[in-house]
């Protein structure tokens, strides 16, 4: 203890821009011992023995030995070689070295830019790896939802921001946007979000259309909502359509206006409302988010609550990057333009 009363004295002692620079060293050394990454692959490990295997999903494979720090795996029924980080966000990374300052300095909301700055890595590196470590929480979303769900679509106007192939005049502002002005031309993508009322778990899909359809709705719940759950909508007739589908739900509907029906308090949509709310507070400092990866702030804001406030916040985003055995061939379409918007 007496060790490190000296070394707090002595880094206080120091100018501000020298504290930089002892920080920086100290935590870059901390990162070279890659303690978070390896205390997240031994997690991984307690919860899945052996990776499956990539190309046939075999089980039947057994270990090879380690290659840069990665535990490498034969498959014995197609005689395929791969490594623990094969499909995740991790894998074919030169720099895993920077990652864990890297998803701080995300966790932290710091711009793409600078981060690039910071850590000495280009920017298109940086916007890269977010991507990729976005791509990895599409496994967080719940499974289905229960008793009383709220559900309403939220309204954004299609973005192409990067798109050097624009088949519009751009626009100089958002403000020049007008709702679905051309006949037949898209310019609107909903967002349909569905929340837990007890719970608070939430299922969001991003979905390119001028006003939603039956069938729309139908691929963002169905499966979703368990037998006997409450559904609350507005009067919107797709949902009504949905509902009339899926006679194992109870559906109530009010009037948007209302926000509250006036016979029944028990049915309206504060809590979805409310979510929209801190979804727009959530994407606002972004400066703007291409559609095509809209889904993936929007599972990136779903999953910050599970993690806020935790102390292990870094080492769980590492977890969740080695458990997604699917966030490379997902990041990997979105830089084929090979999916426009997931739905």
């Amino acid at each position: 203890m007496e060790t490190k009363k000296k070394i707090k004295d002595l880094y206080r002692s120091l100018l501000p821009v020298y504290q930089t620079e002892v920080l920086n060293e100290l935590l870059a050394a901390h990162e070279l011992d890659g303690v978070l990454l390896d205390q997240a692959k031994d997690v991984v490990k307690g919860k899945r023995p052996k990776k499956t295997c990539p190309v046939c999903s075999s089980t039947n494979v057994y270990k090879r030995g380690k290659q840069n720090g990665s535990q490498t795996y034969q498959c014995n029924d197609c005689k395929k070689n791969y490594r623990d980080t094969t499909g995740t966000a991790l894998y074919n990374i030169q720099k895993k070295e920077k990652w864990q300052s890297y998803l701080d300095l995300m966790e932290r909301g710091t711009p793409i830019k600078v981060i690039a700055a910071k850590l000495g890595i280009s920017i298109q590196t940086s916007f890269d790896w977010r991507h990729k470590v976005l791509s990895s929480l599409e496994q967080f979303i719940p499974d289905n939802l229960a008793n009383t769900v709220e559900c309403d679509e939220l309204e954004f106007s299609i973005s192409n921001k990067g798109d050097r192939n624009l088949e519009r005049k751009p626009r100089k502002r958002a403000s020049d946007f007008k709702r679905n002005k051309d006949k037949g031309v898209v310019s609107t993508v909903q967002v349909v979000a569905a929340v837990e009322r007890n719970t608070g778990h939430k299922i969001f899909k991003v979905v390119e259309s001028k006003r939603l359809t039956k069938e729309q709705i139908s691929k963002v719940l169905d499966g979703k909502i368990e037998d006997g759950a409450t559904l609350i909508t507005d009067k919107h007739p797709s949902y009504k359509a949905y509902a009339k589908s899926n006679e194992k739900i109870k559906h109530k509907r009010l009037l948007a206006k209302d926000h509250v029906d006036k016979k029944d308090k028990t049915i309206h949509l504060q809590k979805v409302n409310n979510v929209h709310s801190q979804v727009r507070d959530f994407i606002r400092p972004f400066n703007g988010v291409s559609s095509k990866y809209l889904q993936n702030y929007l599972n990136w804001y779903a999953y910050k609550e599970k993690v806020n406030n935790s102390k292990t916040t870094l080492k769980m985003w590492f977890v969740a990057i080695l458990m997604s055995e699917n966030a490379y061939g997902i990041y990997r379409l979105f830089k084929q333009n090979d999916m426009i918007i997931r739905t």
